[in-house]
């Protein structure tokens, strides 16, 4: 049953006001007492009816919030607690309540990197502590994937806090194909995951191009103050990605249709878990489906298709036919009996 704010004012107020036994407190009582709390917390003053806290006692009474406190009346106008150690805090967390509990602690847990989430520790062990009083521990259902070896993910928090700022950085960078370390001037608009891995999309500022830098190249990060940012015209987050398998892009390239077959043991996975959001089907037969996806072709793609192995052919355009072709050619030699 969901409560707003102002009603868990008032349940507070009169569990805090029936908690106290050295006074005995009317109707009217209560309704002072919910009108000063409401002003304190709200800042303004409100007028609490006297139907309203009636309702809210019947409903403390009630199983509606789980509360079911033990509300008396003497007197014919008094009201107390018939139990003196009663108190809507010391409600035990109902089933539904701890696992959602839990789904919060794990869901918590993933957010590494961060710093935001450094003070966060101490606060997911009390929830932790909470939940082990309420009940035996009991194994995780959900496993998200993560890779503890990750290497670069110290970047990510100054990372994100730079982009935030707008701020123009140097970026000592090393890629998997370069001898040695390059600086780059490096304007950052973007963090990415993908696959478990982040990479920083931004232009560099000697070429104007949009770069895709992996954080476990990154060997240094310089603040560049001094340095003025700089937007690029022709780059948007929200659809840079849109054509694309992954991360990595030209802008100067268009979107082409690709076709692919996939054997009847691989296409129910592609249908049900689609390459690209543009994914079509063609035709369907005993031997397979044919699909088509509106696609800029990058590594990425390429990847995809080659790890569904001899389940799937891709039929155009021709470019890529070629480049696949080439790589499982070279594939091939790696598993000649010769070598």
């Amino acid at each position: 049953m969901p409560v707003n704010r102002n009603a868990l004012i008032r349940y507070r107020t009169i569990d805090r006001c029936l908690q106290n036994r050295r006074r005995k407190w009317t109707i009217e009582d209560l309704i002072d007492a919910c009108n000063d709390a409401l002003y304190e917390f709200e800042g303004r003053q409100q007028s609490v009816s006297l139907r309203t806290i009636r309702m809210d006692l019947s409903a403390m009474r009630s199983d509606k919030l789980g509360y079911n406190a033990p509300i008396v009346v003497t007197d014919k106008k008094y009201y107390s607690y018939e139990d003196p150690a009663y108190s809507i805090k010391n409600i035990p967390l109902s089933t539904r309540d701890l696992g959602t509990l839990q789904e919060v602690s794990q869901l918590l847990r993933q957010f590494k990197g961060f710093s935001h989430f450094d003070g966060m520790s101490e606060l997911i062990n009390r929830l932790d502590d909470k939940i082990h009083s309420e009940q035996h521990q009991s194994p995780a259902v959900i496993d998200f994937e993560k890779n503890e070896l990750l290497t670069g993910i110290e970047w990510l928090d100054p990372l994100y806090k730079l982009v935030v700022a707008r701020t123009t950085i140097k970026v000592t960078y090393r890629s998997f194909k370069a001898s040695s370390c390059s600086d780059l001037i490096f304007y950052p608009y973007l963090l990415k995951e993908y696959r478990n891995r982040w990479f920083l999309l931004g232009e560099h500022k000697k070429d104007q191009a949009i770069l895709t830098l992996a954080l476990d190249r990154i060997q240094g990060v310089t603040p560049l103050p001094e340095e003025p940012f700089r937007d690029h015209g022709q780059f948007d987050p929200h659809t840079y990605f849109s054509s694309i398998v992954g991360v990595t892009r030209n802008l100067g390239e268009r979107p082409v249709n690709v076709v692919f077959w996939a054997s009847r043991e691989h296409a129910p996975y592609i249908r049900t878990k689609p390459i690209h959001p543009s994914q079509l089907l063609l035709e369907e037969t005993a031997e397979g489906m044919r699909f088509q996806i509106t696609v800029v072709p990058n590594f990425e793609l390429e990847r995809e298709f080659l790890g569904f192995g001899e389940g799937l052919k891709v039929h155009s355009p021709a470019r890529l036919v070629r480049r696949l072709r080439n790589r499982i050619q070279q594939m091939a030699e790696l598993y000649s009996p010769d070598v």
